[in-house]
């Protein structure tokens, strides 16, 4: 029994040294590499970056569109626009004519 409170004493003794670098271990790897640690801000940042620059691409396409809408809406004043749109949407053309699409 004696032996018993003796290791007893002992763990006690030296349970802060085993667990104290335990601690220390989990917030270092949580500060780094953890949920909202500087690594996932890191990550974070580029897809924010990735993300806006796909929206600013988004917002031009998306005038651009805006443009020919309006371009197309007033059938008197662009009749060029009107016709390549008919070409390219309907695949129409003359009969003396070849047409070649091209991918974007």
């Amino acid at each position: 029994m004696n032996r018993i409170l003796h290791l007893s004493t002992r763990i006690r003794k030296y349970y802060p040294y085993f667990f104290f670098p335990l601690i220390i271990i989990y917030l270092s790897f949580n500060i780094f590499d953890g949920n909202n640690g500087l690594l996932s801000h890191a990550r974070f940042d580029n897809e924010i970056i990735t993300l806006e620059n796909k929206i600013n691409s988004l917002r031009a396409n998306n005038n651009l569109m805006q443009i020919k809408i309006s371009s197309l809406q007033n059938l008197s004043l662009n009749s060029d626009l009107v016709d390549e749109q008919i070409r390219n949407v309907l695949g129409y053309g003359k009969s003396n004519e070849y047409i070649v699409f091209f991918d974007k």
